[in-house]
C-alpha cells in the first residue's frame, strides 16, 4: 500500500509543477522544501519516509526538510502512532511567505529612503559649490573606478559590506581576497550580497568558494540595487545607473562621510536578511563546494 502511495505522488510531481516549484524557491524554499510541499498538499497526511520516497529527497535529509516546512507555517504534525504531517492550506501559507517578503523590502525600501535623502543633501550641497565637495569624489571611467576600489580594499582594516553584480568592477580581485582575509583573521566582518548570476559557471563559483574560505560571508539575493562598496564604516563607493540609458551608463562615487556609510549600511542589512547562503544555494545548484 505505501509503495502505491509513493507512486501515485511521483506521478504529480511531473514536468507541469516546474513553475510551481519555482515560484516556491523564488519565495525563500530550498529546493527540497519546494518539493517536499508539492507532494505533502497531494496527501492528507503523510510521514518523513512517505515524503522522502515521494519527493526523491535523502531521508538523512528529510527531516531537516519537514522541520523547515512546520517552522515556516507551511506544514503541521499530527500525532499518532508514526508522527505524520498535514500541509497547510496553500492559499494560507504563500500568502504568509509573500506578507514575509513584503515586510522586508518594505524595510529595504525605508532604508534605501533614507540613504536617498542623505545623497539629495550631498548632491544639493555640491551645486552650490564651484569646487566638489572634499569628502566627495566623483569617477568618470571603468579605468579609475577599478582603481579605487582597489586601493579602498587595500585600506579596509575592520569591515567591507558589498553589494555585487555583473558586470564586475574588476575581474581578478587578489586584493580583495587578502583584504578579507586580513579583516576576518583580525576579527572584521566582510559580507558580501551576490544576484544569482554569480553561479552561472564553475570558475565563478571556485572564486566564491576561495572568498568564503578566506572568512567571507556571501548570500544570494534576487536583486542587488546597485554596486557598492562600504568600508570600515566610514567610506562608501557606489554605482548609480542613468535611469534612461540603464546599464550602458553609471555614475560612480566615492563618498568619505560617516553618517553616509551609516545609512547605507542599514540599507545592506536589510537586503542581507532576505539572501541565502552562497555555497548553500551552489550545492542545490549541483556545484560541488
Amino acid at each position: 500500500m505505501v509503495k502505491a502511495a509513493g507512486s501515485r505522488m511521483m506521478v504529480a510531481m511531473s514536468s507541469d509543477l516546474a513553475e510551481i516549484l519555482r515560484v516556491l524557491r523564488d519565495l525563500g524554499l530550498t529546493s527540497y522544501e519546494a518539493k517536499a510541499y508539492a507532494v505533502l498538499v497531494q496527501r492528507n497526511t503523510a510521514t518523513a519516509v512517505e515524503l522522502a520516497r515521494g519527493a526523491r529527497i535523502p531521508r538523512q535529509r528529510i527531516y531537516d526538510v519537514v522541520d523547515g516546512l512546520v517552522q515556516r507555517g507551511l506544514a503541521r504534525p499530527v500525532s499518532g502512532q508514526v508522527v505524520s504531517f498535514a500541509a497547510t492550506d496553500p492559499r494560507v501559507a504563500i500568502s504568509g511567505l509573500v506578507a514575509e517578503h513584503r515586510q522586508r523590502f518594505s524595510a529595504l525600501a525605508l532604508n534605501a529612503a533614507d540613504a536617498s535623502e542623505e545623497l539629495a543633501g550631498l548632491w544639493h550641497s555640491g551645486q552650490q559649490e564651484q569646487t566638489p565637495l572634499a569628502f566627495v569624489e566623483f569617477l568618470r571611467d571603468p579605468a579609475s573606478l577599478g582603481a579605487r576600489f582597489l586601493e579602498l580594499q587595500s585600506r579596509a582594516t575592520t569591515s567591507m559590506l558589498l553589494f555585487t553584480r555583473k558586470p564586475y568592477v574588476v575581474e581578478d580581485n587578489q586584493p580583495g581576497l587578502d583584504a578579507t582575509r586580513r579583516i576576518t583573521e583580525s576579527g572584521g566582518d566582510v559580507r558580501c550580497c551576490y544576484e544569482k548570476e554569480v553561479l552561472d559557471s564553475d570558475e565563478s563559483v571556485q572564486d566564491l568558494k576561495q572568498f568564503a574560505e578566506a572568512g567571507e560571508q556571501g548570500r544570494i539575493v534576487d536583486k542587488v540595487p546597485m554596486k557598492l562598496c562600504l568600508v570600515n564604516g566610514t567610506h562608501a563607493l557606489f554605482s548609480l545607473t542613468d535611469p534612461v540609458a540603464g546599464g550602458l551608463t553609471a555614475t560612480n562615487v566615492l563618498v568619505e562621510h560617516p553618517d553616509l556609510a551609516t545609512s547605507l549600511t542599514y540599507a545592506f542589512e536589510t537586503l542581507w536578511s532576505t539572501g541565502r547562503p552562497v555555497l548553500d544555494v551552489a550545492r542545490e545548484a549541483g556545484y560541488q563546494v
